[in-house]
């Protein structure tokens, strides 16, 4: 049992713990610190060790991959409009994502479909993999395409990391309706206060999810957000 009044250098024990950790242990590992860090991050309340644990946590996280040296400090690589994102190409894969809408299913607390032939095209362009690898270094598609959608009052994600299919995420916003104050997503560095992020339809945030807990706010009333998210593998 940790004592309040006892100095603990939580982050080299969980250090020392992961790297006795074979790489399928680790992703258990993984999902452990990122719900560890939501059940810390929902209490209002929290006590010194508690503060501390959730620091530590976060920061264990944040080293967990063995690409953590290019992490940044917020998880974000870089986030605007990409050039190559023509009026006709954003149409077009806003009109593909809702196309497909009746194929998607549900998650928890939102809708996905896999993404159709343009998302692909978008998700394996040498453009698209261009922009990644100068923001992000070096990098390969994991394969991965979706369609998100949160179109109900209280759909959202809690705070969380991404798997393997999406440890840098890109995320592009298609749509996003709303009126009254926006939801975000919201980012949760090591030592620092959350970070909120609006995107404008159109604009791209590539973000290392693997690494950085972060979340997608409920849905407030008659609001809606539509996204496109393509994973990639650091290498």
């Amino acid at each position: 049992m940790i004592k309040t009044s006892e100095p603990v250098n939580i982050n080299n024990r969980l250090n020392a713990f992961k790297n006795t950790l074979s790489e399928q242990e680790r992703e258990h590992y993984k999902l452990l610190l990122s719900l560890a860090c939501g059940e810390l991050l929902g209490k209002s309340d929290k006590q010194d060790v508690e503060n501390s644990a959730l620091k530590a946590t976060l920061q264990s996280l944040a080293e967990l991959q063995p690409h953590h040296d290019r992490v940044t400090v917020n998880g974000i690589a870089w986030k605007g409009r990409p050039d190559f994102l023509s009026e006709e190409l954003f149409a077009a894969l806003n009109e593909e994502s809702k196309e497909l809408y009746h194929l998607s299913q549900r998650f928890d607390d939102h809708l996905v479909s896999s993404g159709g032939i343009i998302a692909r095209q978008v998700g394996f362009s040498e453009q698209l993999i261009d922009q990644v690898k100068k923001y992000a270094g070096n990098i390969i598609p994991t394969g991965k395409t979706n369609y998100l959608y949160y179109n109900e009052k209280g759909m959202g994600i809690d705070p969380h990391i991404d798997n393997a299919e999406f440890p840098m995420n890109v995320i592009m916003m298609l749509d996003h309706k709303s009126e009254s104050s926006p939801s975000a997503l919201i980012l949760y560095p090591t030592d620092q206060e959350p970070v909120r992020i609006y995107l404008q339809p159109g604009e791209m945030i590539i973000l290392f999810a693997d690494s950085i807990l972060h979340s997608r706010e409920r849905m407030k009333v008659n609001e809606e957000v539509r996204i496109v998210a393509f994973g990639f593998q650091p290498v």
